[in-house]
């Protein structure tokens, strides 16, 4: 018999949301914002974690791990040799820049016990930034943008959904992240991730790395989850403050609307488990505030 499997804790397991960034700059690359100033903007937005990723640059967050209550993360943004930009977190030393391809990087980045995510594929200034063909190299991605802040005020198209939908349903476990990419204070607080984090355990930046590699998060623009996961029926169950709730399943198909932010599915709501292959949720709300679940594969 078919049935939901989660990434989530579960539901019965307390814990709360962690707010974070992943993705953004200073003036130690292309920012316009000393790296304190980012630090402190975000901080008094009420983030718990954040990571300046400069361009193939490692800025040491120890020093200012001192001057702040958040988690700083490791991370560097990593050009490759046909000029992606891509992303290493948990990073110790910088990889060689445009001299890897991206699934080159991908490989060192894994092998070195990081975080490889897959930064804003559908950056339209470059038509073949990400073409399929590229993304189709790139077997065992575990992680990519599927909303980028800074896309909102360039030429592009900020969502990505449909490119993360494709991979779904080839099969892909691959979890969709959501960033500002900032650049200047205009960008802030545009996109973010929520990590689910246990009640009680101290929270660092290899353990924030280790959830966000495994699913443990949503992402966000507005609209926040409260709880995620698998109930003792095997429903999935969303719960959040949005207006709407549409689930997606395999091609990026939406099989159902919800008018209200929460819902339980049952497996049998799908149609046929084997063609669905994934159910996701998203969670919409006024304007652009949104929110993204992880998938919820099915499995026989």
């Amino acid at each position: 018999m078919s049935a939901f499997t989660s990434t989530y804790l579960d539901l019965g397991t307390p814990c709360h949301w962690l707010r974070g960034n992943h993705h953004g700059h200073s003036t130690a690359s292309d920012g316009s914002l000393e790296p304190l100033e980012v630090v402190r903007a975000y901080e008094q937005a009420g983030y718990q974690y954040l990571a300046l990723s400069e361009h193939d640059r490692l800025l040491d967050p120890a020093p200012l791990q001192t001057r702040t209550g958040m988690c700083l993360l490791p991370a560097v943004e990593v050009t490759s040799c046909s000029n992606q930009t891509l992303m290493h977190l948990g990073v110790t030393a910088a990889l060689p820049a445009r001299q890897l391809a991206p699934r080159q990087i991908m490989e060192e980045v894994e092998a070195g016990g990081g975080l490889f995510v897959f930064d804003h594929p559908n950056w339209k200034p470059r038509p073949d930034y990400a073409t399929d063909e590229l993304l189709d190299t790139m077997e065992g991605l575990r992680g990519m943008e599927i909303y980028c802040g800074v896309i909102e005020r360039i030429a592009g198209q900020a969502r990505a959904t449909d490119r993360w939908d494709r991979l779904l349903s080839k099969g892909w476990r691959v979890f969709g992240h959501g960033t500002d990419d900032q650049h200047e204070p205009g960008d802030h607080f545009v996109a973010w991730n929520c990590v689910q984090w246990p009640e009680g355990v101290p929270v660092n930046a290899p353990g924030i790395i280790s959830a966000l590699g495994a699913g443990r998060f949503y992402a966000s623009t507005g609209v926040a989850i409260g709880r995620v996961g698998l109930d003792s029926q095997g429903r999935a169950v969303v719960e959040s403050d949005a207006a709407v709730l549409h689930w997606v399943k395999r091609d990026g198909t939406i099989f159902k609307k919800v008018k209200s932010g929460s819902d339980q599915l049952h497996i049998e709501e799908v149609g046929d488990p084997s063609e669905a292959l994934y159910a996701r949720a998203e969670c919409l709300g006024r304007g652009n505030a949104m929110a993204f679940t992880q998938p919820f594969w099915i499995e026989a």
